[in-house]
Formats: C-alpha cells, sequence, structure tokens
C-alpha cells in the first residue's frame, strides 16, 4: 500500500506530545495574539493546535500553529473557506508563552490532548481524479477513504465534498494536518473536518478551510 511520508494518526486523549491538543484554551509556545473576525470584527474560537515535531509535523522554524475560526451566533460569517477571514491559522515562533487580546463570550470547546500513532493509507487511490477515474477507481477510492484515519498529520487530505486542494502564491499548498469533527465535538457542519494547509513559497502563511459531511 502506497503511503507519504510522514503520516501519523492523531489519537484523541494520546499522551506524549506536548502542545498538541484539541479544544480548551490555546497553551501557548510563544507570544500569541488571539485572532478577530475580519468579517464581523468579533474574537474567534480556538479549535486546535499543533506543535513541531522532528520527523512528524515540520513547523520549523515555529514552534506550533493555532487555528481558530468565528463562531459568531448573530452573523453569517464564512468560517469555512481559506480566504475571507473568519478562521485563522496563526504560526507562534518560540518565545515567552503568553496570549493577548480579547477572547470571545462562548464557552471553550471540551479540551483532548493527542497523541500520535503510525498509521497507513492508500494515497494513491486518495489522489485520483474522480472526473478521470474508472470504476475500479472509484471503488478503490472508496475503500481507501474508509480505511484512511479521520484525524491524522502527513499524507493527503481525505475529502468530504470533492477535492479542494489550495493554491498559495501560484503553486499548489502543502498539506499539513486534518481534525474531523467528532469525537471532539467541533463545529465543521455535520460532522465534517478541517484541513491545514501551508504555503511552500511563504512558509509563514498557514490556510484552513473545512468541508461538512
Amino acid at each position: 500500500m502506497a503511503t507519504y511520508a510522514p503520516l501519523w494518526a492523531l489519537v484523541p486523549g494520546g499522551k506524549g506530545v506536548p502542545l498538541a491538543k484539541v479544544g480548551g484554551e490555546p497553551e501557548p509556545a510563544g507570544s500569541l495574539r488571539w485572532p478577530m473576525c475580519r468579517m464581523c470584527g468579533t474574537p474567534m474560537r480556538f479549535l486546535f493546535q499543533l506543535p513541531h515535531v522532528p520527523e512528524k509535523v515540520d513547523l520549523s522554524p515555529y514552534a506550533a500553529v493555532y487555528v481558530f475560526q468565528c463562531e459568531n451566533p448573530d452573523t453569517v460569517c464564512y468560517r469555512s473557506m481559506p480566504d475571507e477571514g473568519a478562521n485563522a491559522a496563526m504560526p507562534v515562533a518560540p518565545g515567552e508563552p503568553k496570549v493577548e487580546g480579547e477572547r470571545p463570550k462562548c464557552i471553550p470547546y471540551n479540551a483532548w490532548s493527542l497523541g500520535f500513532a503510525p498509521t497507513e493509507e492508500d494515497t494513491a487511490a486518495l489522489s485520483v481524479d474522480v472526473n478521470e477515474a474508472t470504476s475500479e477507481q472509484l471503488q478503490a477510492l472508496d475503500r481507501a477513504q474508509e480505511e484512511a484515519p479521520e484525524s491524522k498529520v502527513g499524507g493527503v487530505p481525505v475529502w468530504l465534498n470533492g477535492d479542494a486542494m489550495l493554491q498559495c502564491c501560484g503553486e499548489p499548498a502543502r498539506f499539513v494536518a486534518q481534525v474531523s469533527a467528532m469525537p471532539f465535538g467541533l463545529d465543521f457542519g455535520d460532522n465534517g473536518r478541517g484541513y491545514l494547509f501551508r504555503c511552500q513559497r511563504q512558509p509563514e502563511h498557514f490556510k484552513f478551510l473545512s468541508q461538512g459531511a
């Protein structure tokens, strides 16, 4: 079975990976300013954070990346879209840990620690162009999607609503991770997933989008 390396499943409740978590309050590895939604101007809700882990998650020169989205109940901000300003993926350089800025009024998501477990996926099947695929390739895609880890770092994104690979600076952005709504209770539509990407030309730029099931 073909795989892209590194590829690690994100295990809810796992241990041994400091700064890997979903929900609760962000645990800063440096100076983090809480982001505001560009569409409605309110503080976003914290979703998850991933640390730089050599040979697993390459975020260098950053210590961690923090992901937020707008969940203002009084607006309809396009939080699932990567460029509308209603979500944010913020890398933080190593330094004095601190969080500054206004917090949202909503209750934080329940906190979960994350562990990393080695896994595999059929990346050839997951990468097929559905517009040109044979019936056998589509069947292999269905099997690969069922077998692939729902939350992971590395590999290729497992889309719920069609290929949405991001471009940044005229090139395909590098896929970093995906996080499933469940079991964490994250609001990505109907049991959806969130996808984190990084620009290849400007590595300080991270982008996030989500899809509902």
